[in-house]
């Protein structure tokens, strides 16, 4: 659903640039349309069927965003999912550390932001607490058989 809104709302700041440029729009009003021309292109394509998931299995999880699919991530490799704040934005993330990872600068920046090295790009429907829940029951499950 915050995809479809984002969309119409890219969609409508690029309606308004394009009335703004037929009553003279400067340059910065093209780069705007430009812009948001580009967000709904995105948001677009988020739409399109197998373009995001995440896919649950007995050994891990696989997650896809705009059509680029992760490697299966075992159960055992990860620690308990939780959920961690942007910080400024505030913005909620289902964040994990990765036994497997290697430390790169990225990582190091994302431990430093959120306190993980990983995490999931969306939470695919449901509110963040609910996936990290939900993931965590599922690794206790396959990491108690194992």
């Amino acid at each position: 659903m915050k995809v479809i809104v984002r969309l119409l709302a890219s969609l409508a700041f690029v309606a308004v640039g394009f009335v703004t440029i037929s009553s003279g729009g400067k340059v910065i009003t093209w780069l705007s349309v430009g812009f948001f021309a580009l967000c709904a292109a995105v948001f677009a394509l988020q739409l399109m069927p197998g373009a995001s998931y995440l896919r649950i299995t007995d050994e891990g999880f696989v997650f896809c965003s705009l059509f680029r699919k992760s490697p299966l991530i075992l159960w055992r490799e990860v620690s308990d999912f939780r959920v961690a704040s942007v910080p400024r934005s505030h913005h909620k993330l289902i964040v994990f550390d990765s036994n497997n990872a290697l430390q790169s600068r990225i990582r190091s920046v994302n431990r430093a932001l959120v306190g993980a090295s990983d995490g999931l790009p969306d939470a695919y429907g449901l509110k963040p607490q609910e996936l990290a829940d939900l993931l965590n029951s599922r690794r206790l499950r396959a990491i108690s058989t194992d």
